[in-house]
């Protein structure tokens, strides 16, 4: 037997801070997965992701099933999405294991069930779920969801620094986010807003805001540079990972050549920092079997 799932990367956060009370975030899904194999087939290549063997221990201990109980298995993962950058390669990984695991065991699992699971081994980003969703990344808890996924691309830079979520998560930004909160519960109403007015102008905003609000806690370089080709352009709007190193300069497809971004980045040296990129989508999140 052999079942494969998959789960989506993101770029970063639309929203990330202080929220109704508690760190929450917004994560958005892009056309980028890890593919984790489960299999009974012997001489499958199956060492190292620790974090992917941890998911299916504990989602084995979750569904009751016993180490007695579960038969010789291998564990493959497969992924080229980047690794401390802030882009959920981790909860791809995890998410993906945990949704391969139980379709092993021939048992239903929620979106909700997942994110639990997750939360056993590190914060969780919202890639899990199908729709943007306001998540407590810290507790598990589903805040809100919008029930849209916008068709967006995204111009998904990457610099060559990493930054570890643990080791970000280890520094007190208590502060910092406590200035930040009622900048993030205006960028929260334009998002509300733009869920239910099916608008990406509105997202846009509420994204850039959260952005520029994280300047004071992890600035990136480049950021007036950055702007300046959103106003150009007239793009979408700018996101950052909250907690990493990438950055997101969000467009309409079929409105705008991303090579013209591209174009706009390297005449203002931006890409002397960001030196690698990556032409995306959004798409639907969540965990999907695909064998």
């Amino acid at each position: 037997m052999e079942i494969k799932a998959t789960c989506p990367a993101s770029c970063g956060e639309l929203l990330q801070g202080f929220i109704t009370g508690g760190e929450k975030l917004i994560s958005y899904p892009i056309n980028w997965y890890s593919e984790v194999t489960l299999s009974d087939k012997s001489g499958q290549n199956s060492q190292g992701h620790t974090k992917a063997w941890l998911a299916f221990e504990v989602t084995c201990e979750y569904f009751g099933v016993t180490k007695k109980e579960r038969p010789p298995i291998s564990l493959l993962v497969k992924s080229t999405i980047p690794v401390a950058k802030g882009m959920a390669s981790s909860t791809a990984d995890i998410a993906a294991t945990i949704g391969a695991t139980a379709k092993w065991l021939n048992k239903p699992i929620t979106e909700t069930e997942i994110a639990k699971l997750c939360l056993q081994l590190e914060p969780t980003d919202s890639t899990i779920f199908k729709s943007l969703t306001l998540f407590d990344h810290l507790k598990g808890s589903v805040i809100e969801s919008s029930n849209w996924m916008p068709k967006l691309g995204v111009v998904v830079l990457e610099p060559l620094t990493v930054l570890e979520t643990a080791t970000y998560r280890q520094e007190d930004h208590h502060e910092q986010l406590l200035e930040n909160e009622q900048q993030l519960a205006k960028a929260m109403q334009f998002f509300k807003q733009a869920a239910a007015q099916k608008s990406i102008n509105l997202l846009g905003k509420a994204a850039t805001l959260s952005a520029a609000s994280n300047q004071i806690i992890l600035p990136k370089p480049f950021w007036n540079e950055l702007l300046e080709v959103v106003s150009c352009l007239n793009l979408v709007g700018i996101n950052v990972s909250h907690s990493g190193t990438v950055v997101g300069l969000l467009y309409e497809l079929g409105k705008i050549d991303p090579l013209e971004i591209l174009f706009e980045l390297e005449r203002r040296y931006v890409t002397t920092f960001y030196s690698r990129y990556y032409f995306r989508e959004l798409v639907r999140g969540g965990v999907q079997i695909i064998s």
